[in-house]
């Protein structure tokens, strides 16, 4: 044999692969120094190597387990869902989610009515106000109530007067 791995021939090639396909590791280091080539240019051979026509025919039996065997014939593992759990959690997010949607909308709620309850009665303030500002007016002035009848107004103050003076003077 050739000892420059470019010289050598396809059967001296196949030759050393037989060879080093009953070896260890330490034993193709061997096989390889023998040789004149590296490890590396030996596996490489024996990945290019094309199988024996004469052991094409060979069967083989491979045990596994029926998860395996399931898995390899369905191109997958399949998956094995937990129904119950899945669906107590659906129902539970489902429950979780309305609630937050319903308290949500209960505080909008909430807090939209204080605020109109807040205007209506700020403006009934402001109104009570307004009336009681036109009554103060009208206690404390003088004006004609009925002008057929000779009805008139005087302020109020005006009108304690006269009642006390008349009360003194019988």
């Amino acid at each position: 044999m050739s000892s420059d791995s470019k010289n050598l021939t396809k059967e001296q090639k196949a030759a050393i692969v037989l060879k080093a396909a009953s070896l260890d590791a330490d034993g193709k280091q061997q096989l390889a120094k023998e040789q004149g080539v590296t490890v590396k240019e030996i596996e490489n051979w024996t990945r290019e190597s094309k199988p024996d026509p004469v052991n094409e025919d060979e069967t083989f039996t491979l045990e596994t387990s029926d998860k395996f065997a399931e898995s390899v014939e369905f191109g997958a593992d399949p998956d094995k869902l937990n129904y119950p759990r899945l669906i107590f959690w659906s129902t539970f997010g489902t429950a979780v989610i309305t609630i937050m949607v319903l308290s949500i909308m209960a505080i909008y709620q909430y807090t939209f009515t204080g605020a109109g309850v807040q205007q209506s009665e700020a403006s009934q303030s402001y109104r009570l106000n307004e009336i009681q500002q036109k009554d103060r007016a009208t206690l404390n002035s003088f004006g004609v109530v009925d002008p057929e009848e000779r009805i008139y107004r005087i302020p109020i103050d005006s009108a304690i007067t006269l009642i006390a003076r008349e009360s003194i003077e019988e």
